[in-house]
């Protein structure tokens, strides 16, 4: 085997593995992991810039300062206070849009790889040719 052939086939065989390996890694990348920490969850007061939870049109924030929230449980109602209230956010849609252009490159990669694995095990490499001789 040639010198020519057997860099296409290494070359091509080496970025084939890498890029599909990316790929593959996005495509089985569980969806769960993106939620908040439940230990790292803010708070209703630390969300107020970001989130407005309405209820019965009255801002949630507005109804737990004033007393108006209450947990029904064993022992009776006790009102929720503001740190009682947390919140987790799922940042799955953020992070695999941010992943798009890595995937583009690597698809690229991986057509490129292709045809350069194709050519090196059908032989298709043209030949030198040898300089004119004077």
């Amino acid at each position: 085997m040639d010198r020519s052939r057997m860099s296409l086939l290494v070359l091509g065989g080496l970025v084939f593995l890498t890029s599909a390996q990316h790929i593959a890694r996005h495509l089985t990348q569980r969806a769960d992991i993106w939620w908040t920490p439940r230990g790292l969850s803010p708070s209703l007061s630390d969300v107020a810039d970001r989130v407005e939870v309405y209820v019965r049109d009255v801002q949630l924030q507005e109804q737990v300062r004033s007393g108006r929230v209450q947990l029904i449980g064993g022992s009776g109602a006790t009102t929720v206070t503001e740190s009682d209230v947390r919140f987790r956010f799922n940042n799955r849609d953020r992070v695999r849009a941010q992943e798009i252009p890595a995937l583009l490159t690597s698809a690229a990669f991986l057509g490129a790889s292709s045809v350069c694995l194709l050519l090196g095990i059908l032989g298709w490499i043209p030949a030198r040719r040898a300089p004119p001789t004077a």
